[in-house]
């Protein structure tokens, strides 16, 4: 896809959200093209379920619908964990994350440093593997979408420690589900330890992961504990403020 096309995508989009419905006429005028190629432009929105059609006048979709929502729910979800993480990065001494999943995709979307960094190249807002990082698990025991996606996507060994036959990673979920908390001990990357907690909504849905990278020598078997003890804490605080910020304010 040029980037031109999509532009008027998201042009559509923006009309669309701040105007309400509208026609290929009305909608042509707006993206300065002809009927016939905006006519195009929709149609192939509506088969992607970004738009949808009543009549003759085009409305956002079900898939732009949730799209936004996700987008506000991780901006709201960011904006409420950074104290907390922090915190938990002062605390433990490691680098924390808060990790978030769109659709079947998991990113990053902010880093706190501890004193003990790791140092790892991981831009916020890049897709994580799925198979091989404890977010990627942790998102997948619990969102089937997310699961979907790690069953279908190619599985390389990033070392010799990676799962990636489908028997071994449903027996991971599986300890997540049961431990509630993922673990990757050297998968994605040798000598680093990532440990990942789920962040739920007032509604029970997993909507984001606490994550702390450490190397293996600095966190040794007998501090785990203790480090995911630490990171549970974080992830309840996170969703007491997202239930109700006004008493958990009240509360500290």
């Amino acid at each position: 896809m040029d980037s031109r096309r999509l532009g008027r995508i998201f042009d559509v989009v923006d009309h669309l959200a701040a105007h309400g419905p509208g026609t290929v006429s009305e909608l042509s005028a707006r993206l300065d093209l002809p009927l016939s190629s905006t006519h195009d432009l929709l149609r192939a929105m509506v088969e992607a379920k970004t738009l949808h059609l009543s009549g003759r006048r085009y409305g956002l979709g079900p898939r732009a619908i949730r799209t936004a929502i996700g987008v506000l729910d991780s901006v709201a979800v960011r904006r409420v964990a950074a104290p907390h993480l922090d915190v938990l990065a002062d605390r433990t001494g490691f680098d924390t994350y808060l990790a978030v999943a769109t659709g079947s995709r998991v990113v990053y979307v902010s880093r706190h440093a501890g004193r003990q960094h790791v140092n790892l190249d991981i831009p916020l807002g890049r897709s994580l593997h799925l198979h091989s990082t404890a977010v990627g698990k942790l998102f997948a025991a619990y969102r089937p979408e997310v699961t979907d996606a790690m069953l279908r996507k190619p599985r390389p060994a990033l070392t010799p420690q990676t799962r990636t036959s489908p028997a071994e990673l449903d027996r991971d979920l599986a300890g997540i589900r049961s431990r509630g908390v993922s673990i990757s001990r050297g998968e994605s990357i040798r000598g680093v330890v990532g440990l990942a907690t789920a962040v739920r909504d007032p509604g029970g849905v997993v909507v984001a992961a606490v994550h702390v990278s450490a190397l293996r020598t600095t966190l040794p078997a007998r501090r785990l504990g203790e480090v995911t003890d630490a990171m549970h804490a974080t992830s309840a605080a996170i969703e007491a403020e997202l239930v109700d910020p006004a008493a958990a304010a009240d509360a500290g």
